[in-house]
């Protein structure tokens, strides 16, 4: 079986290293060549690519899935958008996007460590020799957790001489991996604090067998064995350090560090974008439903703009949205 992604990035570098193509797993044949004209099924990731606008299906209709990327408070896929697909994994509420083949993801999402997944998959050990680390930029945004972010890390910095950070304009990094292998604790704090979204901050250091001092996604102990990583208050950066400082001296790391092995197991096992992608594949096919034509192109969201029914029905879908979660 083979299974085309699109990406909206056009960067080759960047498909080649996180979205090998082509790459077999559990298997299914991933490929990440938008010219491909040979698959069975079509998954678009988050956008199709703007320089493509437009891809002529050459699998049933039945046999698409959208992965949303950003959470709902950031971006919403309206429905002129979502229902070109057959299937949507996304973090968002259902009641914010509704979709007969909704699918709530759990880790469907790109690594960025600067490791391949196979590498990543490989699960190798390493060695600690340094304490904590950070990767954060200097860049301040308003519109998310950032500026909150950046006062927690310069409030820990100036409190905790162990931590070591990396980041734009600090102090740069090639690969992520050179901020996480040798440490054995990492701070990792999201940009959104969403029920159910996590980014690749979390699971980029647990790769690493980090034990992460984490803030974001309040529901991500139902997934990850809770002490795989430890929940820290961004809106209190006194207690936060008080918890930091505290599992520090505590040799916490050693005594999670079975728990850490697990977390980075169900990673790498399940709670990935390969594996959420092909258990909608086993789902559908356990199904057995007959395969209808359907469809034949999928479009890219802003083109579908052009047409002013849908520009006036994603305004229509924004107010709605910003409607249910301010109420």
């Amino acid at each position: 079986m083979r299974i085309k992604i699109l990406t909206p990035w056009s960067l080759p570098q960047f498909n080649g290293r996180f979205f090998p193509s082509p790459m077999e797993w559990d298997g299914a044949e991933f490929v990440c060549d938008p010219d491909c004209r040979e698959y069975d099924w079509l998954v678009v990731y988050d956008e199709v690519p703007r320089s493509k606008r437009v891809e002529e299906l050459a699998c049933p209709a039945s046999h698409t899935i959208l992965v949303t990327q950003e959470p709902d408070s950031i971006k919403i896929y309206p429905p002129c958008y979502t229902r070109q697909f057959n299937y949507v994994i996304t973090t968002h509420d259902p009641q914010v996007l509704r979709h007969p083949g909704y699918r709530r993801g759990a880790g469907a999402i790109v690594w960025l460590n600067g490791r391949s997944p196979l590498e990543n998959r490989a699960c190798r050990d390493y060695p600690k020799s340094k304490t904590l680390s950070c990767i954060f930029s200097t860049k301040r945004m308003t519109h998310t957790l950032h500026s909150k972010r950046m006062d927690f890390i310069e409030y820990i910095e100036a409190h905790e001489p162990s931590l070591e950070r990396f980041g734009r304009g600090i102090r740069e990094i090639r690969n992520k991996y050179d901020a996480l292998d040798a440490y054995r604790y990492h701070i990792a704090i999201e940009n959104q604090c969403r029920p159910y979204h996590w980014t690749e901050k979390l699971p980029d250091s647990i790769l690493s067998l980090c034990l992460t001092f984490y803030a974001g996604d309040p529901k991500i102990g139902c997934v990850l064995p809770p002490e795989s990583f430890i929940p820290v208050p961004i809106d209190d950066p006194p207690a936060a350090l008080a918890i930091i400082q505290e599992a520090i001296a505590d040799n916490a790391y050693e005594k999670r560090l079975p728990a850490i092995r697990e977390a980075r197991r169900l990673l790498c096992e399940r709670y990935n974008l390969w594996n959420q992608i092909l258990d909608v594949v086993a789902e559908h096919e356990n199904k057995q439903l007959p395969e209808t034509s359907g469809r034949t192109r999928i479009y890219d969201r802003h083109y579908l703009r052009r047409n002013p029914v849908h520009l006036i029905s994603e305004g229509l879908e924004l107010a709605r949205v910003r409607w249910l979660m301010g109420r």
